[in-house]
């Protein structure tokens, strides 16, 4: 039985175009909870090429400047600074207009430092938690960047060092991408 069912798992991976040697490279770190902030900071701060993120929640708190949030939106201004490729995508719904208000108010900062924020399409939910950095490393999971996300909630994701996973990512943050626009539209703001 175990025969036929990894039988049947390389079938469907030969089929969707998986390779063995193509992962093969992979390095995987599982990052928890409060493990995530260190990890992601390290890698935003190294970052040499590009950073390409689709995040669905991402907050500013001006109040408090030395947050989580703080200092990632610290990071990408430094990357962007350094010559880095930064990208963010941010969810925009109309049943979520509170998340896309909120996306809104962190996207206008980062455009205000030259970085390039895109929405993507109203009739589609961006759910994903994606950083690339440097088409070599993937960060993916649960961990929105929001200070529950970050400081309180129990959460799981994964940084995994591998040009062929960071190559397959890329793909669906530039099907994403392609797809986006770089403002709200009109009627989803308050009037």
């Amino acid at each position: 039985m175990r025969t036929r069912i990894l039988t049947v798992f390389f079938i469907l991976g030969v089929a969707i175009g998986w390779s063995q040697t193509e992962f093969a490279d992979a390095k995987v770190k599982p990052i928890y909870n409060r493990e995530y902030m260190p990890a992601l900071h390290e890698v935003l701060q190294n970052a040499k090429k590009s950073i390409h993120i689709a995040m669905f929640t991402f907050r500013y708190y001006p109040n408090y400047p030395n947050d989580a949030n703080s200092v990632i939106i610290g990071d990408l201004i430094a990357a962007k600074k350094r010559g880095v490729d930064v990208k963010v995508i941010l969810d925009c719904s109309e049943w979520n207009r509170s998340n896309t208000l909120q996306n809104k108010m962190v996207g206008d900062s980062l455009k205000k430092v030259g970085i390039e924020v895109y929405y993507d399409p109203v009739d589609v939910t961006t759910h994903d938690k994606l950083i690339i950095v440097d088409d070599s490393i993937t960060i993916v999971g649960s961990h929105n960047w929001s200070f529950y996300a970050l400081e309180r909630n129990n959460e799981a994701s994964v940084m995994i060092v591998s040009p062929g996973v960071a190559r397959q990512y890329e793909e669906h943050f530039q099907d994403i991408l392609r797809l986006s626009t770089r403002e709200v539209p009109a009627y989803l703001l308050p009037q």
